[in-house]
């Protein structure tokens, strides 16, 4: 009689007992019985094992081909193409892929009609993964942008090398209202965090310079371009030489007081940014950084609270040595 078999077999495990079994069956000294009791087999699976060898000559697993895809390598290099071109050149209201249109992008143009579930098993076949967008304004001038990369950078980079110091800048608010971040939870229960609907807020103007430093001001409401003019008097009482603003194209900025405030400056001089290009200002990753890490499922319940936070949070990021790794590291870097 058989051992003790397991319940279930894996796939090597059957055929491992298969081969086993062909020296059986090819010596013919033993019965279909007796095979069956050794192996632990119903006499109906020795038979067809023997019926199996003698049309195949073996018993090893065949793979099995499956169904002929509809589309040919050479149709899933066109699909990724065509979708590569956007959705907005074939038609679509939006920017944007979905699956019943990524159905009827391959039905137009290939004749066949996949159904939705099996174009999401396409995508990622073809290298696409369902994202979320980054956000870019309508508009934003994409030509212009790279003009300033291309020409106007090339010459801040020369000043700051001739000893100049770049200094990137820019507000930001920071609502009592809080920021949700991502966190752990058992799987099935979504976490609750509870942020205040309070809609006050403070106001941060900063900047970081090429030699790697950071300067704030943060008060309660809206910045406005006398706080602009008090913060570049700070600038300069801090950083000799000349100073180079780098900033966006915001009202407070270009008002009529900061440009004599500007005037009356010598070494003191404004660069404005493309409009809508935040990538290009560096100090725009110390905010999110400070949202993201320290401001995260944060609930201030007060704008002392709120206040404080941000403090701790300055001194944070000049512990971590944030702005100097940014200016280093910007697509635009001028050191």
């Amino acid at each position: 009689m058989a051992s003790w078999q397991p319940s279930k077999y894996s796939r090597v495990q059957l055929e491992e007992r298969r081969l086993a079994a062909l020296e059986w069956l090819q010596a013919s000294t033993a019965t279909y019985k007796e095979i069956a009791e050794h192996f632990g087999v119903s006499v109906k699976t020795v038979s067809s094992w023997k019926e199996r060898l003698k049309k195949n000559g073996t018993l090893q697993a065949t793979v099995a081909q499956g169904r002929t895809p509809f589309l040919t390598q050479e149709q899933h290099d066109q699909v990724r193409t065509l979708l590569r071109e956007g959705p907005l050149a074939h038609g679509f209201p939006d920017d944007t892929w979905t699956t019943p249109r990524v159905r009827e992008l391959i039905g137009r143009n290939l004749n066949v009609w996949y159904h939705r579930d099996h174009v999401r098993k396409l995508l990622h076949a073809l290298g696409f993964t369902p994202q979320k967008p980054d956000g870019r304004a309508v508009e934003r001038n994409d030509q212009r942008i790279m003009t300033w990369v291309e020409q106007v950078h090339p010459e801040l980079k020369k000043k700051v090398a001739e000893g100049a110091t770049l200094v990137y800048l820019d507000e930001v608010g920071f609502a009592m209202k809080g920021v949700r971040r991502r966190t752990w939870s058992t799987r099935g229960v979504t976490p609750l965090v509870r942020l205040p609907a309070n809609w006050d807020k403070l106001s941060t103007i900063g900047a970081i310079t090429s030699g790697g430093h950071f300067f704030q001001n943060t008060k309660k409401g809206a910045m406005c371009s006398s706080d602009v003019i008090r913060f570049f008097t700070h600038l300069l009482s801090k950083v000799k030489g000349q100073v180079i603003v780098v900033l966006d194209n915001a009202g407070i900025h270009g008002a009529k007081q900061v440009q004599a405030f500007v005037d009356s400056k010598e070494r003191l001089s404004l660069v404005y940014l493309p409009p809508y290009a935040p990538e290009l200002n560096p100090i725009e990753l110390v905010w999110a950084y400070v949202k993201r890490n320290v401001l995260g499922n944060f609930c201030a319940r007060t704008v002392k609270e709120l206040k404080a936070r941000l403090a701790a949070a300055w001194q944070r990021v000049r512990y971590v040595e944030l702005p100097s790794k940014l200016m280093t590291s910007n697509q635009c870097r001028v050191q």
